[in-house]
Formats: C-alpha cells, sequence, structure tokens
C-alpha cells in the first residue's frame, strides 16, 4: 500500500472519529437541554429559548445568595440562560440561570429585565403572579 493510500485512510479515520465525538456532544447539550427544561416546569417555569453559557466563581456570587443558595461547597459553576415564556406586566422579559457543579444541577434563580438587583426565587413564580409583577 503506497504512502498516499495510507494518508487517505488515515485520515478517513480520523473523520469518522471527529464526527462519532462531535454527535456524542451533541447528544450531551440536548440531554441537558432536556434536563434543565424539566428542571424548571418542575417550578413551573417555560423555556422559550436557550440565551447562553458560563463558568463562574462562587465566591460572592449575588444572584443565588440574594435567593437564598448557598454555593460555598463549588469553587465553580456552570451558568446556563434561559430566555422563558412568561412575560413581567410591562411586557419587559424574564430570564432563569441553572447552576450546575461536576454535571448536576445544584440550583437556578430567575430575573427579571431592567430591575435591580430583579433576582427571584424559581419558587417564587405564584407570589409574582400574586404581586401583580408577572402575567400567568
Amino acid at each position: 500500500m503506497g504512502i498516499k493510500k495510507l494518508f487517505v485512510v488515515f485520515a478517513l479515520y480520523c473523520f469518522v472519529f471527529l464526527v462519532g465525538c462531535d454527535n456524542e456532544s451533541a447528544e450531551s447539550t440536548a440531554q441537558s437541554h432536556l434536563e434543565h427544561t424539566a428542571y424548571l416546569k418542575s417550578f413551573g417555569w417555560h423555556v422559550e429559548d436557550k440565551v447562553g453559557e458560563r463558568k463562574q466563581s462562587t465566591k460572592n456570587y449575588l444572584p443565588a445568595a440574594n435567593v437564598g443558595i448557598d454555593l460555598k461547597p463549588y469553587e465553580e459553576i456552570e451558568i446556563t440562560t434561559y430566555l422563558l415564556k412568561e412575560k413581567q406586566k410591562s411586557g419587559k422579559k424574564i430570564f432563569a440561570d441553572i447552576y450546575e457543579a461536576n454535571g448536576d444541577i445544584v440550583g437556578g434563580s430567575g430575573h427579571l429585565e431592567t430591575w435591580e438587583p430583579g433576582d427571584f426565587s424559581l419558587k417564587d413564580k405564584k407570589r409574582l403572579i400574586k404581586e401583580g409583577t408577572i402575567n400567568k
């Protein structure tokens, strides 16, 4: 077998391997999205769209502290932010953050667009409706 054929076979194997790795990543992302959606739905929230992902040091992370979530056991968390289908009475957006450590959901919080601090516990949906802050 010539060097060109070996190179072509090697390139083909590499391509197949990389495509396989990409599929695993896509499956993992899809599974994570399903888990996040189910988590938010357990509090009565509905996901419209995923907004972003980031890693965050837990030291003095105020949005979690503002809603009573203790992140001290973790040095760093992964935060995935979602735009929710629910809206404020003013028409402004509502967002939810899911906190993960070591692949496990460890909590989450909501945020009202243009409110300061605007952070709320995901458990507060009924209270926010009753207060007239958000629509049903």
